[in-house]
């Protein structure tokens, strides 16, 4: 890493981003091998307006998150199919709350770096944002191929605990915003980036995944 810092191995994990939506949501996280389903949560797209993100939709309406090798569980092509190293940071983005707010970040690294580099950034970030966030829960997801086209480098799962905190917990100081736009800067592209807020089921292995954790990828 860039600092020095040893980072320990993560768990290997599928994200594939589907454009339509599954039949039942409920279901399909139930099926062999799925962690857990995100759809676009429409409803509330207007949230990422209140925070200066673009609101509109993105290209995929549900990711799905599954243990490597689980059969693909919906028809047809998927915008993206990456395999990933799960990196949790704080808190538990699978935890089942009505009341919190989702976002997930499909994250395009800058294109004055190469993906070695914003592996180190992205995940050196986390110092950043353990004083300047006040999420719930935050997760890093790194693609672990160096991508080529519009797949994204890695996928970041940001959970704050209600609507208010979205509004009000988001940073945690005046200065917050500022240090973390100068940090992300270093290894993001703003315009490549998609963030969007989702609707989460979570399957059968979420509820088991800590266990998984502790064997690296």
């Amino acid at each position: 890493m860039e600092n020095g810092e040893v980072q320990e191995p993560g768990i290997s994990v599928q994200c594939t981003a589907w454009s339509t939506y599954p039949a039942d949501p409920v279901a399909l996280a139930k099926s062999t091998g799925i962690i857990a389903v995100d759809v676009v949560d429409r409803i509330r797209l207007h949230l990422l307006s209140e925070r200066g993100i673009r609101s509109g939709p993105p290209a995929w309406t549900t990711l799905v998150w599954s243990l490597p090798g689980t059969t693909r569980p919906l028809e047809g092509s998927p915008v993206h199919d990456l395999l990933m190293e799960r990196h949790p940071v704080w808190g538990d983005p699978d935890k089942d709350s009505t009341d919190g707010v989702l976002m997930v970040s499909l994250v395009t690294r800058s294109l004055d770096i190469d993906h070695r580099t914003f592996v180190a950034r992205y995940r050196n970030h986390t110092q950043i944002a353990r004083h300047h966030h006040g999420f719930a829960a935050y997760r890093q997801n790194l693609n672990k191929q160096s991508p080529t086209g519009p797949d994204p480098d890695a996928v970041s799962e940001i959970l704050l605990a209600s609507e208010a905190d979205w509004r009000n917990r988001f940073y945690t100081a005046n200065e917050s915003a500022d240090l973390v736009a100068g940090d992300v800067a270093r290894f993001l592209d703003r315009q490549a980036t998609i963030s969007t807020l989702v609707r989460r089921f979570i399957g059968k292995r979420a509820q088991g995944l800590s266990a998984v954790d502790e064997v690296p990828c």
